[in-house]
C-alpha cells in the first residue's frame, strides 16, 4: 500500500498489472497490452503523474491509484484524472465515439465513500431511470480496510497490504514482491529506484521553491516548500533542510507544529 512501492513493482510489468486487473474487474480472461507507471499528462494549468497506466487488448483503458491519505481519493479528483485521459486519448480530428472505454480505480487505505463495502463501482445513469449513461466513463474504489469476505477481491486487498511475500495469494505479484524485498538483485534495484526519486524530489522542490521566492518572498517559499516535505514523510530532517534551503533547527520548529 506504499505508492512508491507499488510503482516500482509494477513498473512495466504487464503479468502483475492483469493480475491485479483481473480481479478488481472480476474478469478472469483479461489482457494487458501495456502498462506505464508515473505516466505524466501534461494539462494547460495543472499536471499529473498517474501511479499505473495500462491498457488492455481491447482498448480499454486503467488508471490505478495507491492511496494512504483520504484526500487524495476525493471524488472530484477522480473525474479530473478521467477528463486528463480523455484529453490525452483523443487525437485531432478523431470523433468523440473513439473515445476509449476509460476507468480510474482508486485502492484507498480507508473506506472512502463510507458505506461498508469492499469495491464501489460508480457509472452514471438517467436522473429517474435505472438506464445508464454509456459515456464509456467508469470509477471503482477498492477499499482495503475491508473484512475479510473470502473473496478474490479480499485476497487481493490482503497482498496489497502484506509484508511477507510468502504469505501472498497471487503468485506473480508475490514473486515480484519477493525480488525486491529477498534477492540481491532486487534490493539494490529498489535502493536505485529511491535515490532516483529523492533526487528528483529535491530538484523539483529546489525549482519550486526558486518560483514561489520570485512570486512571495524568500522566507515563505522556503517553509512552504519545507512544509510539503514534512507532510509527504519520505524524507529525513536533514535531507528536508538541504533541498529547502532552511536551517535544520528550522525545519525541526516547523516539524514540531505539525
Amino acid at each position: 500500500m506504499n505508492n512508491y512501492f507499488m510503482n516500482l513493482v509494477l513498473e512495466d510489468n504487464i503479468p502483475c498489472v492483469e493480475e491485479i486487473l483481473r480481479v478488481i474487474m472480476n474478469k478472469p480472461d483479461l489482457k494487458v497490452k501495456s502498462v506505464r507507471t508515473q505516466k505524466m499528462l501534461q494539462g494547460v494549468k495543472r499536471s499529473i503523474y498517474l501511479d499505473v497506466f495500462a491498457e488492455d487488448s481491447e482498448g480499454v483503458l486503467y488508471n490505478i491509484e495507491i492511496q494512504q491519505a483520504d484526500e487524495g481519493a476525493d471524488p472530484r479528483r477522480a473525474r479530473f484524472h478521467t477528463g486528463m485521459i480523455d484529453t490525452h486519448s483523443l487525437k485531432a480530428g478523431q470523433d468523440f465515439k473513439e473515445l476509449p472505454e476509460c476507468y480510474v480505480i482508486f485502492i484507498t487505505k480507508n473506506d472512502i465513500l463510507g458505506l461498508n463495502k469492499t469495491i464501489y463501482t460508480i457509472h452514471r445513469y438517467i436522473d429517474g431511470t435505472s438506464e445508464q449513461f454509456h459515456d464509456g466513463s467508469h470509477i471503482i474504489y477498492v477499499n482495503t480496510s475491508a473484512k475479510d469476505d473470502g473473496t478474490e477481491i479480499w485476497k487481493l486487498i490482503h497482498d496489497l497490504r502484506c509484508k511477507n511475500a510468502d504469505e501472498m495469494f497471487f503468485p506473480r505479484l508475490a514473486a515480484r514482491v519477493k525480488f525486491f524485498k529477498k534477492e540481491e538483485k532486487g534490493e539494490i534495484k529498489m535502493a536505485d529506484f529511491f535515490d532516483d526519486f529523492i533526487a528528483k524530489v529535491q530538484k523539483e522542490a529546489a525549482e519550486e521553491a526558486a518560483e514561489e521566492a520570485r512570486k512571495e518572498g524568500r522566507e515563505e517559499a522556503k517553509e512552504n516548500v519545507a512544509i510539503r516535505f514534512l507532510k509527504l514523510g519520505k524524507l529525513t530532517l536533514e535531507e528536508i533542510a538541504e533541498c529547502s534551503d532552511l536551517t535544520l533547527k528550522k525545519v525541526q520548529a516547523l516539524a514540531a507544529t505539525l
